[in-house]
């Protein structure tokens, strides 16, 4: 079980590290933390926030029941301090009484007397005062806690309060503090408090499902992995549509619910029946059925639903689902009919079909086939076709065309991401009523779902069968499946077995293909000849892929594109080629090919040496990986921002990512993310200084026929091999690998491959001359590049060299050029290296002037205040309430952030601040 701060909730973290900090040195105040019930302020509220003193911790929480009793919050809050009151001066002590059962204060005197024990106890130790359910809290304690929190300036007491907008409470929260309002939490920390939950697992589209279902709702996602059952767990039967009916969460929007009229839940229901339904429409639904618009007002005063303009908007998600399910089924049928009656046929055909196959009762072919009709105009609404034609199947009185309808309602939902009714659907599928192309088509869309989202060598099974099954009764779907199977092949690090993906290609080519078609099988050739290490042979069938691709405007046709753009060494145009598919891929409204493409668009940018912009279509990807249930894709998002972490040095990042990736591709069979990660872990121990940990990592990658080295991450992991062979003083170690680089580069004629090429040259050179003469053609074919990060590294490798040859003054000029583009790259690792080459060569070297305020941590700024100001770390952490190691911890920190090596340096930086 998590034990550390919640997920998703950093930013809020930070607010009440910065108050409990101030606190702590005596500028005490409060903070009120608002949101929707789940949202989980008590957990925040409760949450040990790291590197922050110890406080005497004060608790309270307001109780529905109570809240009529004057001052029982107050009472419960002071209980254990109590005692201390006879401390203080007559008149405090005895307005305290007051709330222990004594006479009854004046209002003013308790919140004086209130303030003073909280002061007085904070004396010895700071104070932090927690109080929950603000909502609920009697109105005479909320009056005296509103007083002194708006008179903690001066103090070391800090307040934090919790309260929930569910139950009414005013938006401004207590007016004179400060309110923070708890957003919803991302998809990403919705997956890890499921991992939390579910420490066993599951699988990525049920995990993914779940996700979407809560909304960004922390106590919805514990309610709902609770009520799984060991079936819904595995993946076997569909996730839960809406919360548990025994959920605490439920709980609350049914009393909410139950508050509101008949006719006001009436137009509730209807509004939740449709997630389209706009205020024109559910007008139109209310003259229907008789009943006055304005009997919504009772939900809009309570905030349960809103209309924006025309939109009409359920406050919170999930209260769509749970106004739909606390509904009879009887009442649920009734609002679909009534809204199949009063929708426009002519301009919502798709969703009028839907209401009424919402409310039949048995088979209707005549409703089955305008839904289909309805399903196949749909255009980018996949989710709604696939409901279409699920629905079609269920109404269907002709089994083959039920079968039929299943398998396009799964490929619909796979296009929707959504894996997990994928495959439910599929297993629908009664295998007597489906043909045997017809069932190859289902094996193929399974396969890629398992590709995505399974075991890789299970995938590359099942689209090889249907390859076979599918034939030439079905090419364009047969040739799709092997190009699918090729990739599960290099997925699983198998690229030794592509061959056999070529010559079943080569047996279905037949006379004059379609040109997207010429294009897949060019593409199976090119990277077979590749995979063999043919690179003459394989430049002409994926020129032409590169070449016609974007003429085609078809998403995997533009990446498969990019994938060939890569291979022949052109970064620049394989982005291009990513880029158009994901435009391609979001105007089709296919879900599951957008992260697919950012994979593409983020080792283009790699290669590109455009850090900040791969790690940014890396996050995308990783999101959008989890958001549809693609794990595998997202194993290899997480091992592309764990090569990124490590060029940048970030240790932490790196191993995090390195871990993530490895549990998914151990699990998967995945080579190529492992393959990644070892690369990642190499470049950080190069980063680190250990050159021969990073020589054997990367010797591992050069051995295609392991299953573990990947061609594709061969080429440029080369560089990264010679460097660290060089420092080793292993120089033959990477002579044939750069032979096949050097001989790879030559055949792509790009400047930037050219250059590094010429640079590995110079690190394996046994002469000086020699050296010099590569290192000086490599700076040479920089000038026609565009990859600044590149060019300066090579300056630096140049430098250094020079510098070792004795000749500092030479060397010089181009660490000064290295060291300048890394600090407009704010490439810190670089910078470091580049500044202590420098100084090694005679240079001295200033500190840089950085913004102190906007590179520290207002903790950090404190900190370093002190030191500068002489005071040791063992007294700085006497003055701030943090341990010595604390204090140690950040002040590495600081030292990195700031360009400085000692404290006298930062006593000079920070006084010209």
């Amino acid at each position: 079980m998590h034990k550390g701060p919640p997920h998703g909730r950093a930013d809020q973290l930070k607010l009440i590290a910065a108050l409990l900090t101030g606190a702590a040195q005596g500028s005490g105040g409060a903070l009120v933390i608002q949101g929707d019930a789940g949202a989980g302020k008590t957990t925040l509220l409760g949450a040990d926030v790291p590197d922050t003193p110890t406080f005497r911790t004060l608790h309270a929480s307001g109780n529905e029941d109570e809240s009529a009793l004057p001052h029982a919050a107050l009472h419960a809050l002071l209980r254990p301090v109590l005692d201390r009151r006879a401390e203080l001066p007559p008149e405090p002590a005895a307005a305290l009484d007051g709330i222990c059962g004594g006479a009854r204060p004046a209002p003013l005197t308790l919140c004086l007397a209130t303030l003073a024990l909280l002061t007085h106890v904070a004396a010895e130790q700071p104070v932090l005062c927690r109080v929950d359910d603000l909502q609920w809290l009697d109105p005479e304690s909320l009056q005296v806690l509103a007083f002194v929190a708006r008179r903690l300036g001066g103090e070391r007491v800090a307040m934090l309060f919790g309260v929930d907008e569910d139950e009414g409470a005013p938006a401004a929260g207590i007016p004179g503090v400060a309110t923070v309002r708890l957003p919803e939490i991302t998809p990403d920390a919705g997956h890890a408090i499921l991992a939390d939950l579910l420490p066993e697992g599951l699988p990525g589209d049920v995990a993914g499902a779940l996700v979407k279902l809560a909304a960004g709702n922390p106590g919805a996602l514990a309610d709902l992995a609770r009520s799984l059952t060991p079936e819904q767990r595995r993946g076997d039967t569909p996730p839960p549509p809406t919360l548990p009916g025994d959920s605490p969460l439920r709980a609350r929007y049914r009393a909410r619910l139950a508050r509101l009229g008949p006719d006001t839940r009436r137009l509730l229901l209807l509004a939740a029946a449709d997630p389209d339904l706009d205020v024109r429409e559910l007008i139109a639904a209310a003259d229907a059925a008789d009943t006055d618009i304005s009997s919504l007002e009772p939900a809009e005063a309570a905030g349960l639903i809103r209309a924006d303009g025309a939109a009409l908007a359920f406050r919170q998600p999930l209260l769509r689902s749970v106004t739909y399910f606390e509904a009879t089924v009887a009442q649920r049928r009734d609002a679909h009919r009534l809204l199949a009656r009063t929708l426009d046929r002519r301009v919502h055909p798709l969703r009028r079909d839907l209401h009424l196959a919402a409310a039949a009762s048995g088979p209707d072919p005549a409703l089955a086939a305008a839904l289909e009709r309805a399903a196949h105009r749909a255009g980018p609404a996949h989710a709604a076709a696939s409901l279409a034609l699920e629905r079609a199947a269920e109404l269907s009185a002709d089994p083959p065309a039920a079968a039929a309808d299943l398998v396009d309602a799964a490929h619909a939902a796979w296009l929707a991401g959504e894996p997990h009714r994928a495959r439910l659907l599929l297993r629908r599928i009664r295998r007597g009523a489906a043909t045997d192309l017809l069932l190859a088509r289902a094996e193929l869309l399974a396969g890629e779902i398992e590709l995505r989202a399974g075991v890789a060598a299970n995938a590359h099974q099942m689209l090889m069968s249907a390859a076979r099954k599918l034939g030439t009764d079905d090419p364009v779907r047969a040739v799709d499946a092997l190009i699918l199977a090729g990739e599960a092949l290099t997925q699983a690090g198998n690229h030794a077995e592509y061959p056999r993906v070529a010559r079943l290609a080569a047996e279905l080519r037949g006379p004059d293909p379609a040109p997207a078609q010429e294009l897949r099988f060019a593409y199976i050739a090119g990277a077979d000849a590749m995979f063999r290490g043919d690179q003459a042979g394989a430049r002409g069938p994926l020129t032409r892929v590169v070449t016609r691709a974007p003429f085609l405007d078809d998403a995997p046709v533009l990446m498969r594109a990019a994938m060939a753009a890569i291979l022949l060494g052109d970064p620049a145009k394989a982005h291009q080629l990513a880029a158009q598919a994901v435009v391609v891929a979001r105007a089709a409204g296919d879900a599951v090919t957008v992260p697919h493409a950012l994979e593409f668009t983020a080792f283009a940018d790699v290669a590109l040496g455009r850090s900040e912009a791969a790690v940014e279509a890396a996050a995308e990807g990783l999101h959008l990986a989890r958001a549809t249930g693609q794990e595998n894709l997202a194993a290899n998002h997480l091992s592309t921002l764990a090569l990124l972490a490590a060029m940048a040095a970030d240790r932490e990042t790196c191993l995090a990512r390195v871990r993530d990736a490895r549990a998914r591709a151990i699990v998967a069979g995945l080579g190529q993310p492992q393959a990644f990660c070892d690369w990642a872990l190499a470049v950080l121990d190069l980063s680190e200084g250990r050159a021969a940990a990073a020589m054997t990592r990367l010797q591992g990658l050069m051995w295609t026929t392991t299953g573990h080295g990947s061609p594709v991450i061969q080429v440029p992991a080369t560089l990264h091999l010679v460097e660290a062979a060089a420092r080793c003083g292993e120089q033959e170690i990477a002579r044939d690998a750069l032979n096949l680089f050097t001989g790879w580069a030559q055949t792509t004629g790009n400047a930037t491959w050219l250059a590094l090429a010429a640079r590995s040259r110079a690190l394996l050179a046994t002469g000086e001359g020699e050296a010099e003469k590569y290192f000086r053609e490599a700076l040479k074919q920089h000038l026609t590049s565009e990859s600044p990060l590149f060019r300066a590294h090579t300056e630096l490798l140049f430098g250094q060299e020079l510098r070792r040859r004795r000749r500092p003054g030479v060397a010089r000029e181009h660490l000064r050029s290295a060291l300048e583009t890394f600090r407009q790259l704010e490439a810190k690792p670089y910078i470091d290296q580049a500044a202590a080459e420098l100084r090694a060569a005679g240079e001295h070297i200033e500190p840089r002037q950085v913004a102190v305020a906007g590179s520290l941590t207002p903790q950090q700024v404190q900190i370093a205040q002190l030191v500068a100001d002489g005071a040791t770390n063992r007294e700085v952490a006497a003055q701030m309430f943090l341990s010595t190691r604390t204090v140690d911890h950040h002040l590495r920190n600081i030292f990195a952030r700031l360009g400085v090596r000692s404290r006298t340096e930062l006593a000079r930086l920070m006084a010209a601040a």
